[in-house]
Order: C-alpha cells, then sequence, then structure tokens
C-alpha cells in the first residue's frame, strides 16, 4: 500500500483504536465531556502570581512564552501536516466518527435552570518570570474544582484551586447563558447539531482571532474542556473537528495524571495541541500541548469528574 493509501490509514487505526465492544459502554455510564482551562472565566480579584488572568488557553501565548525564533523555524520543518486540505486526516476522521458515535450514545437527562455543572481536574501550567521564554517552568499538576450555573453567568460560581475559592459572575446583562468564549449548558444546547453548519458557525464567531483551522480547533477544545454539553452536541462538535484541515492523530498520549490513550491533534506555531481519549471507552481523558522543536509539555490536564449537580440550600455553589 502507499503512503497516501487510505486502507493503510484504516489499518493504522484498527491498531491504535480497538472497538469497543457494547458492554463497554453502558447507558448509565458517567458521561466526561471537557476539561483544562476554561472560557476566559470572569475571576473576582487578582489571579495568582505568575498566572495568566484569562484561563481560556490560546496557543500562541504559550509559543511567545516558550518557543524563541530558532525554535519556531524548526518545529516548521518538523510538522507534518496532512496532503488532504478539505478536512482532517482520514485517520483523524475516522477516529472522531467513533468519539462523536460514543458520545451521541450517552444518557441526556433533564437539566434544570437551577443546577450547576460541577468539574474536577489536574491541571499544570507553563509559568514564566519575566519576559524571557527560557524562564518557563511547568508546574506540577494541581487539582482545580469548578461550579458554573447551567443556565445564567450572572449567578455566582465558584473556582477553587491553588487552596483560594475564587467567585464567578458575569458582570454584563443579566440574566446571561454565555458564548462561544464562556458557555452554560443552556448556550450549548442551543447550538446547531449539523457538523458542517456548527463549523461554520463557530468560524464567523471567532473570525480574525487566529486563521480558521487553528481557531476553530481551539474554539472546539475550549468548548470540549470545562463545560457540560448535550449528548448530540457534543457528537456535532467533534464531527465538526473531524471537517478542519491539519487535524491528525498522535498513538499514544499521556493525559496530566499519566493516564495513557489515543489522541487527535493540531501543530500551529510550534505548538501541538492534542485532546486524549480512552482507547477502551473513548471517553475524553485530558489534554496537553507539545512544542515540537524540543518534545517539552507547554501544558497538560487531566478530567477525573464532571456532572450536573443540585446546589445545597445552605451554600449554592457547592453542589
Amino acid at each position: 500500500m502507499s503512503a497516501n493509501d487510505p486502507r493503510r490509514d484504516m489499518a493504522e487505526l484498527a491498531q491504535l483504536l480497538p472497538a469497543p465492544a457494547e458492554r463497554d459502554l453502558p447507558a448509565g455510564r458517567q458521561h466526561t465531556l471537557k476539561e483544562h482551562l476554561m472560557s476566559e472565566l470572569r475571576l473576582a480579584g487578582s489571579p495568582p502570581a505568575g498566572r495568566p488572568a484569562t484561563r481560556r488557553r490560546r496557543t500562541p501565548a504559550i509559543v511567545i512564552a516558550a518557543a524563541t525564533a530558532a525554535a519556531l523555524a524548526a518545529a516548521v520543518v518538523l510538522t507534518l501536516l496532512p496532503g488532504n486540505t478539505s478536512g482532517a486526516s482520514p485517520a483523524a476522521m475516522r477516529l472522531l466518527a467513533k468519539i462523536a458515535t460514543a458520545a451521541a450514545r450517552q444518557p441526556s437527562p433533564p437539566v434544570r435552570d437551577s443546577q450547576f455543572w460541577y468539574i474536577k481536574s489536574w491541571v499544570a501550567y507553563l509559568v514564566c518570570n519575566g519576559g524571557s521564554g527560557n524562564n518557563c517552568v511547568l508546574e506540577k499538576p494541581h487539582e482545580r474544582q469548578i461550579w458554573l450555573s447551567v443556565s445564567n453567568l450572572c449567578v455566582t460560581g465558584l473556582l477553587r484551586e491553588d487552596g483560594q475559592d475564587t467567585p464567578l459572575a458575569e458582570n454584563t446583562s443579566c440574566p446571561d447563558r454565555g458564548h462561544m468564549n464562556a458557555p452554560t449548558y443552556r448556550f450549548l444546547q442551543s447550538l446547531p447539531t449539523d457538523p458542517r453548519a456548527l463549523l461554520n458557525l463557530i468560524e464567523r464567531e471567532m473570525a480574525g482571532q487566529q486563521p480558521r483551522p487553528e481557531e476553530a480547533f481551539t474554539t472546539i477544545g475550549d468548548l470540549l474542556r470545562e463545560a457540560i454539553a448535550p449528548p448530540r452536541v457534543s457528537a456535532a462538535l467533534y464531527r465538526a473537528a473531524a471537517l478542519i484541515p491539519g487535524v491528525t492523530v498522535v498513538a499514544d498520549a499521556t493525559d496530566a495524571v499519566g493516564r495513557h490513550g489515543v489522541a487527535v491533534a493540531m501543530t500551529f506555531q510550534g505548538v501541538r495541541s492534542e485532546w486524549i481519549f480512552s482507547r477502551q471507552t473513548l471517553q475524553y481523558l485530558g489534554e496537553r500541548d507539545i512544542n515540537i522543536a524540543n518534545g517539552a509539555t507547554a501544558g497538560e490536564a487531566a478530567r477525573p469528574a464532571a456532572r450536573l449537580r443540585q446546589p445545597r440550600r445552605a451554600d449554592p455553589r457547592l453542589a
């Protein structure tokens, strides 16, 4: 088979990802959808020293801090992008199709506006001191917990990280069901489930921040990280990612707590961003950013828990 033969992609994918048996996808399995640095949380108060004030992870900011011009030049040579410019590589398309099918099978329980979503994760940021990328160090993974209203960002949520509790609330017109940079469940529920329509919407809403493929991949990653979406919308986001040129498969990737899986990835300005999934269940495990010039990790996350919760009367944030 030639290097570009689709049969080769199918064979490689079959080795990377054995088809899960039905028993591996029980109807009642906890649906874990997204993780990592959320879309521009409105933080009340100052962030810890060395941390960005916004929590949405944008790849270019990591590159500026972590890579020199020489490293970026080398990365251009090292990066291998698929010849297909109409969408992801064939192997990535097939993997994302399997992931989308598994996501769509998840239960869709009734959601009340009074609920919060709760997400627990382990994250590690690249912390830089001074203006030089040579002074950046990846910290050890630490626990992060977040509670946010499923329906209204004006309802005070909570971020618990680094031993600090930070109230989270939107300061714009209320009520506020969110937007692409800071979604609620109700906002995600309103998104189209046709993959092409969804991708077109993302590209229109986020136009001008990065080149369209990179911006779309980053935005979908943000929507899959620290939020919970209806199963059909989650499936549509994965299928929309399969339409993005430059998306590839990584055979073996590791999240912030050491779990191995298979990943879909995109490389931009010398950093490869990976979304990591369990080979057996296709469950989202976490993500990792790799500086491909030197192989160094520029950020990582793992998400062991994500669920909808009814608030306690004593403290509505801590459902």
